[in-house]
């Protein structure tokens, strides 16, 4: 599994360790990658756009806000986003602890 440091991931805030378990190269259909994600406290993904592709954040440890086409939204341990193609999605950690999340691309085109 490789692990890579990702410093204002998509022009969030801080840098979050990121655990590739499938990479653009590992395959040739609609999934593009999976990551395993750690975002230390007050740690952001920026609110980013996705134009040809959808992605999965599930929540597996740690609070924070999730923002959905500029609305926020509180998550926590076992929730599930999906931001579909043409819409927007990003996620900070406002917990007290490290927050781990599984992030996972598909194409749609």
């Amino acid at each position: 599994m490789k692990e890579e440091r990702c410093a204002e991931c998509h022009e969030g805030k801080g840098e979050l360790l990121l655990h590739a378990l499938i990479n653009p190269g590992d395959s040739d259909h609609s999934l593009l990658f999976m990551h395993d994600d750690i975002l230390p406290q007050g740690v952001s993904i920026g609110e980013h756009r996705h134009e040809g592709s959808e992605e999965v954040y599930f929540i597996v440890e740690g609070h924070g806000t999730l923002m959905m086409d500029r609305q926020s939204h509180p998550v926590g341990p076992g929730d599930v986003s999906l931001v579909k193609s043409g819409h927007s999605h990003g996620i900070v950690n406002t917990g007290e602890t490290a927050m781990r999340l599984i992030v996972v691309g598909f194409r749609t085109t």
